[in-house]
């Protein structure tokens, strides 16, 4: 139902910018806590290189204090310029705590570079650059606890409600669904769902609890009822047509508009064009996960292995012995699952429920409380030790680090029948961790969110995709919700 009235009206303050003004302090606490973590890091490396590193000095004499102290003011101040050129310093929702130490990279580089330059231009007193060397580690450690635990009060106090974002969402199909499911899984994003705006008659039994309105009330006067400051448009592809209406309906009351792409838009993002014989064809973005970059992957999963095997070996026999001590049978059981292409191949895993779990009952997935896991078992599962054996599966090429998690075969065949796409995941190597798990999906949601994670995964894959979900894991087995 189209609305009468221009289609963009003149635009006040917006809720949105009222919104940003009250997240200063959140900006100060940055800036502050950085200051203090260079100043603290330049200290650390003069006494580093002149008293702990064991390194000659030339000359022999220790140079004068004095000359150091004077240039942290500097050293702090190069700091701040850089990660305010560079937009560091701008709260950001939604984004994981690697995605933001990872994304401050160029601006640490660049400050190193700009050091560096000033440092070689300087006359007036030789700095020895092991002092710059060691104080930027030092800082670099220091800003990541600094911002780790800047993260910790600002997911407080987005959870509270400070500077919550209110959101109402528009649409009546399974993208929407899935939507408002993941911005309540993260209350710490500051994202405050007001409403849904559906678009289609009929309620929605997937988020019974939340306030419905019909389209047909009016879009813009929803929205500024609702003081909504954005408004996701969760469409799908039957509702392409509707985006600008809709658009220009929430961007006329100074609400910011988002647009959550279905399946489709995805594939075909930054999509591949070509000619034949004069005619324009548009090719869908393949599998990244072939030739080249299938080999790529392969040598990464063995260094990583190796690595990780160090400090996984004694854990893994310390939970072995507790579960021979507690409870009847071997530590250890395979399963069968598949792999690349629907292989079969055997998952090793810590066991964690009594032997024969599905004797009576045939393959069952393992719920809430269940009552077929041991004592051992709960503990093992709710911080995924259980998984740990796996790194044999990668080193013998049946698994990866990162990649769709593999199904049994039985359950496979459901999937198969009732998810058209399921089986495109069989074209990534399986994985001891996935995108879908780090973004805490696991048999407590459904196999539809999953399948869209897992083909993300496969469609955008690179080796630094693939780094990001390892750094993001631990952090999510401690803080995951839907392991059991």
């Amino acid at each position: 139902m189209a609305e009468s009235g221009p289609l963009i009206r003149p635009l006040e303050l917006s809720h949105a910018a009222t919104r940003n003004r009250r997240l200063g302090p959140l900006v100060a606490i940055r800036v502050v806590g950085d200051a203090l973590a260079v100043a603290v890091g330049a200290l650390i490396g003069y006494g580093y290189r002149f008293h702990l590193s064991g390194v000659p000095i030339p000359g022999g004499a220790i140079p004068s204090f004095a000359n150091y102290a004077m240039a942290v003011p500097v050293v702090v101040m190069l700091w701040l310029l850089v990660f305010l050129f560079t937009g560091r310093y701008q709260v950001q929702r939604g984004q994981s705590f690697v995605d933001e130490i990872l994304g401050s990279a160029g601006s640490v580089a660049l400050f190193v570079v700009l050091a560096v330059a000033l440092e070689g231009l300087y006359r007036g007193f030789p700095y020895s650059r092991l002092v710059l060397a060691d104080a930027s580690i030092a800082a670099l450690l220091l800003f990541i606890l600094e911002r780790a635990a800047i993260r910790s009060i600002q997911g407080a106090l987005f959870s509270s409600g400070f500077g919550a974002v209110r959101v109402l969402v528009v649409g009546s199909g399974e993208v929407a669904d899935l939507l408002i499911r993941r911005l309540r899984m993260f209350p710490e994003y500051g994202y405050q769902l007001v409403g849904r705006v559906a678009t289609v008659p009929g309620p929605s039994t997937a988020n019974s609890d939340l306030a419905t309105f019909s389209i047909e009330q009016g879009l813009s006067r929803i929205v500024a009822r609702e003081h909504a400051d954005m408004v996701v448009l969760a469409l799908g592809e039957d509702g392409h047509d509707r985006v600008v209406e809709f658009a220009n309906a929430c961007l006329g009351q100074g609400a910011e508009v988002k647009v959550v792409p279905d399946i489709l838009e995805i594939m075909t993002s930054a999509a591949r064009t070509e000619q034949v014989a004069g005619m324009p064809l548009i090719g869908l973005r393949p599998n990244r996960l072939v030739g080249r970059n299938l080999i790529l992957k392969r040598g990464f999963d063995l260094v990583f292995t190796v690595i990780l095997a160090i400090p996984v070996a004694p854990i893994v026999g310390v939970c072995a012995v507790a579960i021979s001590l507690t409870s009847k049978g071997s530590p250890f059981y395979a399963q069968e699952r598949l792999g690349l292409m629907g292989r079969p191949f055997k998952v090793w895993k810590l066991r964690s429920m009594v032997m024969d779990a599905e004797r009576d009952t045939g393959p069952v997935m393992a719920r809430e409380g269940d009552d077929r896991t041991t004592r051992v078992g709960r503990f093992v599962r709710r911080f995924s030790l259980d998984e740990l054996p796996q790194l044999w599966n990668v080193i013998r090429g049946d698994m990866s680090l990162v990649g769709p998690r593999p199904e049994r075969p039985y359950f496979a065949a459901q999937f198969e029948r009732d998810y058209p796409r399921y089986r495109e995941r069989l074209q990534a190597p399986p994985g001891c961790t996935g995108w879908a798990q780090v973004n805490d999906l696991r048999q407590g949601n459904s196999m539809e969110e999953r399948i869209f994670y897992d083909l993300y995964y496969i469609e955008n894959w690179s080796l630094g995709f693939d780094l990001k979900i390892l750094l993001l894991t631990p952090w999510r087995i401690l803080f995951h919700q839907h392991a059991y």
